[in-house]
C-alpha cells in the first residue's frame, strides 16, 4: 500500500503496537534495527538511554486558484486556504460571481517528533505533530509572521492502550485518497483535519484481525430554528457535556488491502444556562449513531482502490464537510426543552490510484453525500443554513523526481445544495478549484 502524506499509518499489523499506531493513523510502530543508529528507520538513540527517537516533517507550498465559486471566509472559518463544501456562494448571491481569485501559502508544512522506548509491555511511543493552521482570521500575508502554529497529533501508546489527540478511531485515513488539497473529500471524516482527544484500546489478534474501541472527546453542535440565528457551537451557547462519544472497529489486514468496519455512538445533548438568562435552563437531547464500511484493494502493481460508506443519524463533525448542520436541531432556543431532533446521513466515497512509472501518478476521486433534514427546522432563514447535498470530483497528478520531494497538480469539482426547496434560486452552488504543490520531507 502506498503511504500518503494524510499521515496515513502502515498497513501491515506486525505487532499490538503497530496495530494500535496503524488505527490511531501514526508511522509504523514495529521495532526494526537501524545500524548505527535507533531501533527504527530514519531514528538515533539518545545516548545513556534506551529511547529511541525520529525528528520529521516537511515543507509544502501550495498555490489554489479558483475559477468559480471563491470561498467565503466567513463559512470557512476565516480561512479560505482549504476546500470546504459548505463555504461555496449559493447562485443568485453577489458572491457567487467571483471568480479567477488567486493565492499562496505553506500553512500546510508540519514538524513531528517520533519516540520509542522497549518496555515489558511493548514499546512505549509518542508521537508528536504541530503545523501552521493555526487561527488567523485576519490572514494577512504582508508580514513576517503571520501563521500561527496548530497541534494537530499529541498521543502516547503502550501495548494496546492509546491516549492523547489523534485521529479518530471512526477516520479510516487509510481508504483516503492521495491528494493536494488536505481536505477535499466528500462524505468522510478527514483525520489530517480532524483529530480528537480520546482513550482507545486496541486488541490485535491472528490472521491480521484486530478489534479496537474508544471513547472520545464529544462536541456540542447543530442548528435551531430561529431566523438569523444559524449554527451554533459550543461557545455560542455555553452548553456543557456529559458522556464521551463511544467508537468500535473491527479490522482485517492482508495482501489484497483491507475493510474494516465501525460503529459510533453519540449523546446529542444540549444543556446551557443561557448569559441573558441566569435563571433558567434549556435541554434537549437525543441519541446519534452510525455505521461505517471502509477499506482499500490493491489491483494492479502500486494501483489501489479506496472506498468508504457511511450511513448514520447525527453524525455531525464525523463528517468532515457536514459539520453541524448533520448534527442535533432545535426547534426554538426557548426555556425548557424545546422540539428536537436529528439529521439523517448517508455518504460514499470511491478512490482508484495509478502508477504511471515508479515517480509519476494520479488519483481520481468521487464523493456523495447526503443529509436529510428532522423535520423540525421550518423556517428558511434556517434551512438556509443547513446543508443538504455534498458531490465531489477530483483528478490529480503528482511526480516524485526523488522520494523526499512530491510536485502534484490538482483539480476539484464541488457542488452543495442547501435545504431550501431544490432548484430555486439560492439552493445552490458550485465550486472549481485548481490546485498545485510543491512539498519536500526530511
Amino acid at each position: 500500500m502506498k503511504k500518503v502524506r494524510k499521515f496515513n499509518a502502515a498497513v501491515a499489523l506486525g505487532s499490538l503496537t503497530a496495530a494500535v499506531a496503524l488505527l490511531a493513523g501514526a508511522p509504523d510502530a514495529s521495532a526494526q534495527t537501524a545500524p548505527g543508529g535507533g531501533s527504527f528507520p530514519g531514528s538515533f538513540l539518545v545516548p545513556g538511554t534506551n529511547t529511541s527517537i525520529k525528528i520529521g516533517g516537511y515543507a509544502k507550498i501550495v498555490g489554489i486558484y479558483d475559477i468559480k465559486g471563491v470561498p467565503a471566509a466567513a463559512a470557512n472559518v476565516g480561512n479560505p486556504d482549504v476546500e470546504v463544501p459548505a463555504a461555496i456562494p449559493l447562485s443568485g448571491s453577489g458572491a457567487a460571481g467571483a471568480h479567477g481569485a488567486l493565492r499562496f501559502h505553506a500553512r500546510q508544512s508540519n514538524i513531528n517528533l517520533d519516540s520509542r522506548t522497549p518496555t515489558a509491555y511493548g514499546d512505549l511511543t509518542i508521537f508528536l505533530t504541530a503545523d501552521f493552521f493555526g487561527q488567523n482570521t485576519a490572514q494577512a500575508q504582508t508580514g513576517s509572521n503571520t501563521q500561527n502554529a496548530r497541534l494537530v497529533y499529541a498521543y502516547g501508546t503502550l501495548g494496546g492502550f492509546l491516549a492523547g489527540q489523534a485521529a479518530s478511531l471512526w477516520a479510516d485515513n487509510d481508504a483516503l485518497p492521495e491528494t493536494v488539497d488536505p481536505t477535499p473529500t466528500v462524505g468522510v471524516m478527514n483525520g489530517s483535519s480532524q483529530r480528537q482527544p480520546q482513550f482507545r484500546y486496541t486488541f490485535a489478534m491472528a490472521n491480521g484481525i484486530s478489534v479496537a474501541g474508544s471513547i472520545e472527546n464529544p462536541e456540542q453542535e447543530g442548528v435551531v430554528n430561529v431566523a438569523g440565528a444559524g449554527a451554533f457551537t459550543t461557545s455560542t451557547l455555553g452548553g456543557y457535556d456529559r458522556l464521551p462519544d463511544f467508537i468500535v472497529r473491527g479490522r482485517i489486514d492482508q495482501a489484497w488491502g483491507h475493510f474494516a468496519l465501525t460503529g459510533i455512538l453519540r449523546d446529542e445533548a444540549l444543556r446551557t444556562v443561557p448569559a441573558a438568562e441566569p435563571g433558567v435552563s434549556i435541554h434537549a437531547h437525543k441519541d446519534g449513531y452510525g455505521l461505517e464500511a471502509s477499506g482499500h484493494v490493491n489491483t494492479i502493481g502500486k494501483d489501489a482502490f479506496k472506498f468508504m460508506a457511511i450511513i448514520g443519524k447525527g453524525l455531525g463533525h464525523y463528517i468532515t464537510d457536514l459539520g453541524g448542520s448533520g448534527a442535533l436541531q432545535l426547534s426554538s432556543v426557548a426555556v425548557g426543552s424545546p422540539d428536537a431532533g436529528l439529521a439523517k446521513q448517508y455518504s460514499a466515497n470511491i478512490s482508484y490510484t495509478h502508477w504511471w512509472t515508479g515517480m509519476l501518478r494520479s488519483t481520481v476521486n468521487l464523493g456523495y453525500l447526503h443529509n436529510k433534514d428532522s423535520g423540525v427546522i421550518t423556517l428558511a432563514a434556517a434551512e438556509n443554513a443547513i446543508e443538504k447535498r455534498h458531490i465531489d470530483a477530483l483528478a490529480n497528478l503528482i511526480w516524485s523526481p526523488v522520494p523526499q520531494v512530491d510536485l502534484g497538480i490538482e483539480y476539484i469539482y464541488e457542488k452543495r445544495n442547501v435545504q431550501a426547496a431544490s432548484g430555486t434560486v439560492g439552493s445552490s452552488g458550485t465550486g472549481h478549484r485548481i490546485e498545485v504543490e510543491s512539498v519536500f520531507k526530511f
